[in-house]
């Protein structure tokens, strides 16, 4: 049986788009912009010709003359810790809504109803969350969470806090537990 044939689409001409011309900028900058301008073009030369609207990061914090991420302490033992699945899904939670004072607007009804349990269950989770210093009640429908555990340590935002809260923190230090030992 013979193929059918395919018809060959025939392109249309394509129309010719005239621009208007446009002036040209003018060549000289004034003279009371010249030395900002090469300021700022120093700043991103000394940037690696990158444009940077932050302020560089500052290394992190040297506590005691050591170097001591404490975050990274707490993560690499968090295991240590033996919460429950609820209290890391919580902790997770509180990390990701905090604000900059490290405040989540939360009820327990209302975490009970966007994890889908009971309120029982976030106020057991919030009571292991308590007793290991990694957040706390702060005030009605507030929850404050540790800045120690949450933010990276030595960033403005984490030294800012720490200095608002410096004598909760005190307090209310995250300390790994000791490891079990087993009996063999």
């Amino acid at each position: 049986m013979p193929q059918a044939r395919r018809s060959v689409a025939v392109p249309e001409s394509r129309k010719t788009v005239r621009l208007s011309s446009v002036p040209h900028p003018p060549r000289s900058v004034p003279e009371d912009l010249s030395p900002t301008l090469l300021k700022a073009l120093e700043r991103i030369s000394r940037n690696g010709g990158t444009i940077a609207a932050d302020p560089p990061r500052k290394g992190y914090a040297f506590s005691g003359g050591k170097h001591l991420a404490l975050s990274t302490e707490i993560h690499e033992n968090l295991w240590r810790f033996k919460l429950s699945p609820m209290a890391r899904d919580l902790l997770d939670h509180i990390v990701a809504t905090h604000d900059e004072d490290g405040l989540v607007q939360a009820t327990q009804q209302s975490l009970g109803s966007h994890f889908g349990c009971h309120q029982s269950k976030v106020s057991r989770a919030l009571r292991a969350l308590d007793k290991h210093n990694f957040a706390w009640k702060h005030k009605q429908g507030q929850y404050q969470l540790n800045p120690s555990y949450a933010y990276r340590w030595g960033s403005r935002k984490q030294h800012a806090l720490v200095a608002r809260i410096t004598d909760v923190l005190k307090a209310r230090t995250i300390q790994s537990p000791l490891p079990e030992t087993r009996n063999r």
